[in-house]
């Protein structure tokens, strides 16, 4: 789980949130697209970002009249999962503020330093692998835990936008792909002949029919059609009874 600070929810919901510093109070550029960039790239890979409560506190004070709606976003959104300061999270806070009191070190602002205490003893409690937040007590707290902390100024701007992409690319998440269509048939090759009863019957009376066509004294019929067959077997039998007229008279 990665923990998002209330310095990060305010660039991700305000509308006008104050521009971000790096370490060296120097302005960040583009901080509102680092911050939309890294949330777009968590919602594609399902990470749950952690809203410690504090935090969730923090940010509904600015929110003004939009604080009802701030509610709605961070408790619905399925990515977001708010985290309580429960009696984990408690331990760990009693524990790190004993360390830092160890080493006498200077509280500052006793109010910002509990906010950040608690937020970091909730991640240390939820085993967070990383806390998103733009504050140095956040920071410097988180170390002790040994739990890394990105800042804005550590946030990878977003690529710029693809012109002119290729369609029909594979490999490409989106591209297009080439449909597998059957191989054409093959015209050039020559048909194989059929030998079956019906083609020999069809080659036949077309050879009769060639015959009474170089007779004069019938009509060619068209080869191959049912008239010709017709024509063709009439001829034949017309034929048949002349030469038994000649036997008779013989």
């Amino acid at each position: 789980m990665i923990i998002f600070d209330s310095s990060f929810l305010v660039v991700l919901l305000h509308p006008n949130p104050p521009p971000a510093k790096d370490r060296d109070d120097k302005p960040v550029s583009q901080f509102r697209e680092r911050v939309a960039y890294l949330a777009a790239t968590m919602d594609v890979s399902n990470d749950p970002i952690g809203v410690p409560a504090p935090a969730m506190a923090e940010v509904l004070v600015g929110a003004g009249n939009g604080r009802a709606q701030y509610v709605s976003v961070l408790s619905n959104t399925w990515r977001f999962q708010i985290l309580p300061f429960d009696s984990r999270a408690a331990i760990e806070a009693s524990e790190l503020i004993a360390k830092v009191k160890s080493n006498k070190e200077s509280w500052g602002t006793w109010a910002k330093v509990k906010f950040a205490i608690q937020t970091v003893s909730i991640a240390k409690a939820e085993a967070a692998t990383l806390i998103s937040a733009d504050d140095r007590h956040i920071e410097n707290l988180a170390k002790r835990l040994k739990i890394p902390v990105m800042r804005i100024c550590d946030l990878l701007l977003p690529p710029p936008p693809v012109e002119n992409e290729t369609l029909g690319e594979t490999g490409t998440t989106g591209s297009q792909q080439t449909l597998p269509l059957r191989p054409a048939i093959n015209t050039t090759q020559p048909s194989q002949p059929i030998e079956n009863k019906s083609n020999e019957q069809t080659i036949r009376t077309a050879q009769e029919g060639d015959k009474l066509q170089a007779d004069p004294a019938h009509t060619a019929p068209v080869q191959g059609s049912d008239s010709g067959r017709a024509q063709s077997e009439a001829a034949r039998e017309s034929q048949d009874n002349k030469s038994e007229a000649e036997k008779e008279r013989k």
